[in-house]
């Protein structure tokens, strides 16, 4: 295979300067999505602008905000759609499969080569402009590669999507698991049973400083948002649930009986005398963050939790979400392994050997 020439982007692309269509829908430019439909976007977008002062993006064409393409804001079009007349359109010639050119604008090499060529005193002011843009040297492949190469990481893609979309099913049935057996807990005190405190043990969780932390500790440190790191002293043994007391309140941590750990002091401890995953599962539920009682960061006391009610848990809520929750850590450990191929991919493909070998 011949080393490809050094070219321009200007080799691959013209800058599309159509007038928008009268009946076509309009969309934005999203930084993590691509082209979305303004009708499917949460905050609403309004327009006085008529269709023919919108821009004309076609099946194929790549639009992209000029102030975030340094960051990757672009999108590949797949249906026809009218876009603001601050983005710019680009369409792709007889030399490119513009599904190549979206892969290589999320590399790194391109993300560099968009910066490098963006104009503005600071980050945010930065600007890329087509006359730039269209001056980007690259140097790729033929059309018969550049199809192969996008044909691999589609196929990546749509495997990361499909595990997406199983994760998403999956927190969805926990939900709805748990709603029905105990609906939507919009006012937790509502509910009949004894109070946290007479099923568990409620301890205050200890200041942890900077210097006792190792990397080769096998004592877990945990805050209100989780994992911290490790050290090699632990405070607690066993079984338990911690919940924040002060800052995140709603992101309760199950630790398993073999687990030794450390816990902060803006936490607290619960050791339930039966029964713990069936609570922890049932505390993650209600949303711990409904028993704030500060106006200012977010906390709530000792007595207040103790005196939280706590209904009959069944043995399925420990069964199902048990079973519901070990194959959610299955999907999310193959979505992670199948970025981390793709990335690998990425790095081959489109900033190294630039062809498909024979076994992929």
């Amino acid at each position: 295979m011949t080393e490809p020439q050094p070219k321009k982007l200007s080799h691959y692309f013209t800058h599309s300067k159509r007038k928008g269509r009268p009946g076509l829908p309009l969309a934005s430019v999203t930084m993590n999505d691509g082209l979305v439909l303004r009708e499917d976007m949460d905050r609403k977008m309004d327009t006085s602008l008529s269709a023919e002062q919108h821009s004309l993006v076609e099946p194929g064409d790549i639009a992209y905000n000029m102030m975030r393409m340094w960051q990757g804001a672009f999108g590949l079009a797949s249906a026809p759609v009218n876009v603001s007349p601050a983005y710019v359109v680009l369409r792709a010639k007889p030399t490119l499969d513009p599904r190549f050119a979206a892969h290589w604008l999320k590399s790194d090499r391109a993300l560099y080569l968009l910066w490098a060529f963006s104009y503005g005193l600071t980050d945010d002011r930065l600007r890329l402009y087509p006359k730039e843009f269209l001056q980007i040297p690259v140097q790729w492949p033929d059309l018969a590669q550049q199809q192969r190469i996008a044909a691999v990481l589609d196929a990546w893609d749509e495997a990361i999507a499909a595990a997406t979309r199983l994760i998403v099913a999956n927190e969805r049935l926990g939900v709805s698991v748990m709603q029905n057996l105990f609906g939507d807990c919009h006012n937790p005190f509502q509910v009949k049973g004894p109070p946290l405190g007479e099923l568990a043990s409620v301890e205050y969780g200890k200041a942890v400083a900077e210097g006792e932390y190792a990397e080769d500790g096998s004592s877990w440190v945990l805050g209100t948002q989780g994992k911290m790191g490790t050290s090699k002293h632990a405070d607690f043994v066993g079984e338990a649930i911690v919940v924040g007391r002060k800052g995140t309140l709603n992101k309760p941590i199950y630790v398993p009986d073999c687990q030794p750990f450390r816990s902060i002091d803006t936490t607290f401890v619960l050791k339930p005398r039966e029964r713990c995953k069936a609570l922890f599962f049932y505390l993650r539920h209600i949303n711990l963050a409904k028993l704030n009682e500060a106006s200012g960061v977010p906390s709530v006391s000792g007595d207040t939790l103790k005196s939280l009610p706590i209904p009959t848990l069944p043995d399925i809520v420990e069964s199902a979400m048990t079973g519901i929750e070990g194959r959610l850590e299955e999907l999310k450990t193959h979505a992670t392994l199948l970025r981390a191929q793709k990335r690998g991919l990425m790095q081959m493909l489109l900033t190294d050997r630039q062809c498909v070998p024979d076994h992929i």
